[in-house]
């Protein structure tokens, strides 16, 4: 047996458990919530030891990583679709892709914990980091915006956080709520505001 066969074949080995804990992870995180999912477990629900996990992802946050680039995918998918059944006017394609978002996480909530409150800290692997530019950029050019315009892209992402902080208030259980259609009416009202001078109130560089 050559050292390419031994290669070839510990690759695919590493393939297969990344697959499979990757699936397991992301149901765990579903059923029972982020804080539900560690490596013991994980590994056991397998049948592989925790190194033989740790070897295919380095660590739990690779998991974590892996189970996020799948919630980050379907995240894209709704606000996409929601922009392409949106009417031609810019506030109104920005309002669809903000009132998607709302709604992916009043029906995801775990997904969208995972994404966006499970490790504030966690760094963002290259993929996930591609991705999250490629929604922003998305948003920006779906408000008429320039995405190589360093105002537009403090605008838009001053506009993000803020629809994203009315999101979590309906969303988080944590913490006090209020009502998600109180919250949905201001989101729309926030994003009109902002619109009504838009680029003039772009921040200034």
């Amino acid at each position: 047996m050559n050292t390419n066969e031994t290669l070839s074949r510990r690759d695919r080995n590493l393939a297969d458990i990344r697959e499979r804990a990757t699936t397991v992870a992301e149901r765990i995180v579903l059923e029972q919530g982020g804080g539900a999912l560690n490596a013991r477990g994980l590994a056991k629900e397998l049948g592989i030891s925790v190194g033989s996990l740790y070897n295919a992802f380095g660590d739990l946050d690779g998991v974590v990583r892996a189970v996020n680039t799948r919630c980050s995918d379907r995240l894209a998918k709704a606000l996409r679709a929601a922009l392409e059944a949106a009417p031609a006017d810019a506030r109104a394609r920005v309002i669809a892709i903000g009132e998607a978002y709302f709604d992916f996480a009043r029906s995801e909530p775990r997904r969208w914990y995972m994404l966006f409150e499970r490790d504030s800290d966690l760094e963002l692997d290259v993929k996930t980091a591609e991705l999250q530019e490629g929604l922003l950029e998305m948003l920006i050019r779906a408000g008429d915006g320039d995405p190589g315009n360093q105002q537009h892209r403090q605008f838009f992402l001053l506009l993000w956080a803020s629809v994203h902080g009315l999101v979590s208030l309906a969303c988080r259980p944590s913490i006090v709520m209020i009502s998600p259609d109180v919250a949905r009416s201001h989101m729309l009202d926030l994003i009109a505001a902002a619109f009504r001078n838009f680029p003039e109130t772009a921040p200034k560089s």
